[in-house]
């Protein structure tokens, strides 16, 4: 039973593979013969049925394209061809006609596959004109110039005889492939050689030899030979210019590109005229001429802006005139990088450093680089975040004004943007007086925000607390404008007093806080400097107030003017004079026996005048060091007032050790009359990152 099943199985499939056979035989026979009448549409159904009974079927497969072709369904047939190409990669007549489809200009999208059915035909039957058509096909992207030369070196060698075109057509891609320069020039020799007059070879190897700074020279010739025979030749002109300015030529050069651009050579050659005149600093004057006509033309041209802006921007008297070119560009192109960089330096030459290091950073976002990234730099420096530690004291003898301090700090800075600053500090501080003593922890926070050149507005809150009540908090805001020589500041402010222990820490008498005292004002400051002079007025007014006592109303103002004397190189010695005044309308010293006063310096009346002496060295990012002192003439009205001499002196120190560390250091020692003497000091080692 077994072989009896399977035989009448082998039976049926033989039997239905005889059908499938004679199904595919009719349907081709049916497609032929309506092939062969010119009914196309009928050939096309027959082929397809052929296909449905033997996929297989070359001749079914290849003919359905070609009946598709011919109905004038080019689409379909291109399909086709592409699926029967898949199954048959041997059929290269189709090939070669697939390849010939491809290259209409409906489907030069698919130019690679052109060039695949190419390789696929030539790779069963040699043919030279389809090679031809291969070698033009690869000769379109410089991306396969390396395969179309080759091609075309095959065309060659199997046609010894006469090939010119050929031969042409290769010059062509040689002359377009910056890499081939030399095999371009050893051909171009080769024909002048063979044709000593054959001027289209002439004008080649002068533009060839043009681009050879060391062939620059020998260029210039060769087109000024060329002009002799054509004189209103523009592109010979321009061609002779371009070669001179590449020898170094540059008055000849000028001469000629301005003969071109008298014969009308247009936008690009009159930009390479005005870029030879920038190169020049005694003709960038004109070059700036030439750029602007190039803009008025075309106002959006992006290479003449450009241009014009890094010619403005190498004189200092014109640097502000670049920025408004440089900020043109940006206003089309937002992320232009060679424009941000070169705000950053005419900025940074203008003394905006704000703005300088935003278009810095906003270059290097656009296109990050080692340029890029130097300049950002560069303007970075003196702007590094740090962290340092610190101590600052004070040491004040006497008896009710006795007072000493010592604080320990850390502190930390940093740039948040280029126009903000900020600071922190934190510590713990000891206050001593007579036979007192006050501890606390300390802290304070800084900001600083420049919205515009010129214009600042600080901000600064603190906490101290080893003193008592309210006086732990002080703060101050301050708005400061300055338009060159001219400078406004107006503040609001608590600080503290430090006249003695009780007034700055506080003291419990009979039971109650007394002192902690603060300064709470208002003030404004304006100054005036120049070369020679510096001068400043300034004036305050508020209250005292504090822990147990009374507010007392205060006023004072000062003025300052100096004088330099001398400068040498980074030094400068500078003479003046100080006066200040202030008025206290309420005395808060205890001088008449209160024991309950807070123990401010505060007569009716203190003023002082004060001849200075000033010694200024400013290294710029490498730091500076002030030394200013002077006696004074101090009056104190009141009860036991009197004429007396005291006076101050003060130096700073602000010094970079390296790269990474910068060392701060102030020194202050003032006498009050015979109040008190004072003085006090403050030092900070910081590492930069």
């Amino acid at each position: 039973m077994p072989a009896a099943r399977a035989a009448l199985l082998a039976i049926a499939l033989a039997a239905t593979t005889a059908s499938a056979g004679m199904a595919e035989s009719w349907y081709l026979a049916r497609g032929r013969a309506n092939s062969q009448i010119g009914n196309h549409a009928a050939a096309i159904e027959a082929y397809r049925k052929a296909l449905e009974a033997n996929p297989g079927s070359r001749e079914a497969s290849r003919a359905l394209g070609v009946e598709l072709q011919r109905n004038g369904e080019t689409d379909r047939a291109v399909a086709e061809f592409d699926r029967h190409l898949a199954r048959f990669p041997d059929d290269w007549e189709l090939a070669f006609e697939q390849a010939r489809l491809l290259q209409w200009s409906r489907y030069a999208y698919r130019a690679g596959d052109a060039v695949r059915y190419l390789r696929m035909g030539l790779a069963k039957r040699d043919d030279p004109a389809r090679r031809r058509e291969l070698a033009r096909l690869l000769g379109r992207s410089r991306a396969t110039l390396d395969d179309a030369i080759r091609e075309y070196d095959r065309l060659l060698a199997a046609s010894p005889g006469d090939a010119q075109e050929l031969r042409d057509e290769r010059l062509r891609l040689l002359l377009w492939d910056p890499r081939r320069r030399g095999e371009a020039m050893a051909e171009l020799s080769r024909r002048e050689a063979e044709h000593p007059g054959d001027e289209r070879v002439a004008r080649h190897i002068a533009r060839l030899a043009a681009e050879d700074p060391a062939r620059a020279a020998e260029a210039a010739d060769r087109y000024a030979a060329l002009l002799v025979r054509h004189p209103d030749d523009r592109e010979l002109a321009l061609g002779r210019a371009r070669a001179l300015a590449r020898a170094g030529r540059r008055a000849e050069a000028r001469e000629a590109y301005a003969r071109a651009l008298a014969a009308g050579n247009g936008t690009e050659a009159r930009l390479e005229y005005a870029d030879l005149l920038a190169a020049d600093p005694g003709t960038r004057a004109a070059a700036r001429v030439e750029y602007a006509a190039v803009l008025r033309e075309s106002p959006r041209n992006r290479r003449a802006r450009l241009a014009l802006a890094r010619v403005l921007s190498a004189d200092r008297d014109t640097s502000r005139a670049a920025i408004v070119q440089y900020e043109a560009v940006l206003a089309e192109s937002p992320r232009d990088p060679e424009a941000h960089r070169g705000l950053a330096r005419a900025y940074a030459w203008n003394g905006d450093p704000d703005r300088a290091l935003a278009h810095a950073i906003a270059g290097r976002s656009a296109r990050p680089g080692a340029e890029q990234a130097e300049v950002e730099s560069a303007l970075r420096r003196g702007r590094e975040p740090g962290l340092g530690l610190g101590a600052r004291a004070l040491a004040q003898p006497g008896t009710a004004f006795r007072l000493s301090s010592l604080q320990e700090l850390a502190s930390g800075s940093a740039d948040p943007t280029p126009f903000t600053s900020g600071a922190i500090e934190g510590g713990v501080v000891t206050y001593r007086g007579d036979g007192q003593v006050a501890r606390g922890s300390t802290a304070a926070l800084r900001a600083e925000w420049r919205p515009s050149p010129g214009r600042r507005l600080d901000a600064a809150a603190g906490w101290d607390g080893a003193r008592a009540s309210a006086g732990a908090f002080s703060g101050e805001l301050r708005w400061e404008r300055q338009d060159g020589p001219r400078a406004l500041a107006l503040s609001v402010s608590r600080t503290a007093r430090r006249d003695s222990f009780r007034a700055l820490a506080g003291e419990v008498v009979d039971g109650r806080w007394i002192g902690a005292a603060s300064d709470n004002v208002v003030g404004a400051r304006a100054g005036w400097s120049n070369e020679a002079w510096r001068a400043e007025l300034s004036a305050r007014a508020g209250a005292v107030t504090g822990a147990g006592m009374p507010g007392a109303f205060l006023a004072s103002g000062a003025g300052r003017a100096d004088r330099t004397l001398l400068r040498s190189g980074r030094w400068a010695l500078s003479a003046g004079t100080v006066v200040e005044a202030t008025h206290h309308a309420r005395d808060l010293s205890g001088q008449d026996g209160d024991p309950a006063a807070p123990r401010l310096f505060s007569p009716p009346l203190f003023v002082a005048a004060s001849p200075r002496i000033s010694l200024a060295h400013d290294a710029g990012l490498g730091g500076s060091v002030v030394l200013d002192a002077g006696p004074a003439l101090q009056l104190i009205s009141g009860p036991g007032g009197a004429v007396r001499l005291g006076g101050d002196a003060r130096a700073a120190l602000v010094q970079r050790l390296g790269d990474r560390i910068r060392l701060t250091a102030e020194l202050r020692v003032e006498r009050i009359a015979d109040v008190y003497s004072r003085a006090e000091g403050a030092a900070m080692l910081a590492v930069l990152f």
